[in-house]
């Protein structure tokens, strides 16, 4: 028993020293323009640029650029990216562009007399792409990381002036892959200002978080590194509503 205990402790010390360090990218001043259009399924009497309890089918854009500094203290395992290995003590610049598509079926159901309180709910379809630039002093690597899949989302929104509200939002996205964009997540809180019948603007701060597994099909680890990316900041967007 005691040595077949030795042969598992040493195959999993050996598993251990053959693992990658993630990648990981960390921003918090990342500007993040979106952009929104959006369809009355059930039309109400308000203006389309107000919310409103009904039904819509919702399409959003969305981008990202920015990096960050990584270091790899010397003992520590290497990053694997791009077919290369950044091996400790190393000093690695990430530099990023992101983008996001989808489309989906949105529902919104206010409460109250005068009804300032509500709450949204959607899923559909969603595209996301990251564009990674990973480099050292000596070497740099690139990939362009992309998937489809699927999205959902819960909000709550405050209506304190007829025309201008509080919206929050948080949604997921999961691409069902274990290579490139595996999952995302966006949390939105916004102040939003309704300009005309169809248009109204958004003010805020937006949060996106991605990852990558990297999982080879047969449940180990692929050779590369997971990609760990957390970036926020100011987020402006522009809903056009129909």
């Amino acid at each position: 028993m005691r040595f077949v205990l030795m042969i598992l402790a040493a195959a999993l010390a050996g598993c251990a020293s053959t693992s990658n360090t993630d990648l990981k990218i960390t921003d918090r001043g990342t500007f993040i323009p979106s952009l929104r259009a959006g369809i009355d399924i059930s039309p109400q009497a308000e203006s389309p640029s107000v919310p409103h309890t009904g039904h819509a089918l919702e399409l959003g854009y969305s981008g990202a650029s920015g990096d960050d500094v990584q270091g790899l203290a010397a003992g520590e395992p290497s990053i694997v990216f791009g077919g290369r290995s950044f091996a400790a003590p190393n000093s690695l610049r990430h530099e990023f562009d992101f983008r996001f598509a989808e489309v989906a079926y949105r529902y919104r159901r206010f409460f109250g007399e005068q009804r300032p309180f509500g709450i949204e709910a959607l899923v559909g379809l969603g595209y996301a792409e990251l564009d990674l630039t990973v480099a050292s002093p000596t070497a740099s690597a690139h990939e362009k990381l992309s998937n489809g899949g699927l999205v959902g989302g819960f909000g709550v929104l405050w209506k304190f002036l007829p025309r201008t509200s509080l919206q929050s939002r948080f949604s997921l996205f999961l691409s069902g892959e274990n290579e490139d964009v595996t999952a995302a997540t966006r949390f939105d809180a916004y102040l939003a200002q309704a300009f005309g019948k169809n248009v109204a603007g958004r003010i805020g701060i937006t949060g996106w978080g991605l990852e990558s597994s990297r999982e080879a099909n047969n449940g180990f680890s692929s050779p590369n590194s997971r990609i760990r990316a957390r970036f926020s900041g100011l987020g402006l967007g522009l809903d056009v509503m129909f």
